[in-house]
């Protein structure tokens, strides 16, 4: 099944999407001159994509033009939903994936500083018993705008390989309140 079938996507609707891709700014009137329909037509068209989980919109850090280290992290756990859910509360952690393979979990990770990065895995990952392996990527370059959210609580923090990141470890206060 293609995508268009998947999502029930006509030509117009697709049309939207590429222009919206790549200029994310336009309005509805300048895409209803590109597409020849009117302006209500394509603000009807782009709700009803938005309603269905099609189309989203993501502001964020383009990484591409950011002096920003982002770091690819594989691991093999024995316990992936319980790294899902320290990721939830780790303002390094931009997102996480399940996957299949020797590898489990995937997460994309940022800070301006490599060596906290190193020291949150470190810290976090590589000294948990029910993780088998740990490998680090670093991205060194984009094709394109590679647009995420960064969560900027994470310059507050300073971890390190004895406290984590100590008293503000947004983990550790989640840990002590109960919800992790």
């Amino acid at each position: 099944m293609s995508l268009s079938e998947k999502f029930d996507l006509d030509d117009l609707d697709k049309s939207i999407i590429m222009i919206l891709q790549k200029n994310p700014n336009i309005t509805h009137s300048e895409i209803a001159k590109k597409i020849g329909r009117s302006q209500p037509a394509v603000g009807s068209r782009i709700h009803k994509l938005e309603d269905k989980g099609v189309l989203s919109a993501q502001f964020g850090i383009d990484f591409r033009v950011a002096n920003i280290n982002l770091i690819k992290v594989e691991i093999a756990t024995r316990k992936p939903e319980e790294i899902f859910h320290m990721a939830k509360y780790c303002p390094f952690i931009i997102n996480a994936m399940k996957l299949s393979g020797e590898k489990n979990i995937m997460l994309y990770m940022a800070s301006s500083s490599l060596k906290k990065l190193d020291n949150v895995i470190n810290y976090h990952f590589r000294n948990k018993d029910y993780i088998n392996d740990v490998k680090m990527d670093i991205v060194t370059d984009y094709l394109k705008p590679f647009v995420l959210p960064i969560d900027f609580e994470m310059d507050d923090h300073d971890p390190d390989l004895t406290n984590g990141c100590g008293e503000k470890c947004s983990v550790r206060l989640a840990e002590a309140e109960g919800r992790y």
